[in-house]
């Protein structure tokens, strides 16, 4: 079953950050994604949300895979086992991350936001006719003749010069 091509094919996911032991909430969590995948027939892919680099540490890494491992959840992809849409370590797939990001870039589609924490936390709460998720109000969305035809550079590099991963991102 492992890389399945089949576009139907249900894929859950679990996605632990190794800043800790995992707790119950956790347990009850993944055990919930993989019984959603068993009931669908489907697949459970493991990823490693190693990007908090002050506080992810490989310990933490070996005690998730062996409890998950106790709890008697099984994955089919994951860092321990590789797969075909790896890697599977968050911290890996930095280069994938940036490519995508200056692809978004040179058409023209992101731009800076220059809204406050507050201003973001009041965006989220704020009530939306479509669901309960958040709707992005678009403060800081360039006019839609800006957008299309937008020079490369008009959002700042995430990359500063030397360097080779995007700032901010640990």
């Amino acid at each position: 079953m492992p890389g399945d091509s089949n576009p139907n094919l249900y894929r859950g996911r679990l996605a632990p950050s190794p800043t800790g032991l995992l707790h119950l909430g956790h347990a009850r969590t993944f055990w919930t994604a993989a019984q959603r995948a068993a009931d669908h027939h489907g697949q459970l892919i493991l990823r490693n949300e190693d990007l908090d680099s002050q506080r992810c540490r490989p310990e933490y890494v070996e005690a998730m895979l062996e409890d998950l491992c106790w709890l008697g959840i099984d994955w089919v992809e994951g860092p321990d086992c590789g797969g075909p849409t790896g890697p599977y370590a968050q911290s890996e797939r930095r280069t994938h991350y940036l490519e995508a990001w200056k692809k978004l870039r040179d058409l023209g589609l992101i731009y800076p936001c220059t809204c406050s924490r507050k201003d973001v936390a009041q965006s989220a709460g704020a009530p939306n006719d479509l669901d309960d998720e958040p709707v992005y109000p678009g403060k800081c969305r360039p006019p839609e003749e800006r957008r299309s035809s937008a020079p490369p550079d008009r959002v700042e590099d995430p990359v500063p010069q030397g360097q080779n991963e995007p700032a901010g991102v640990n």
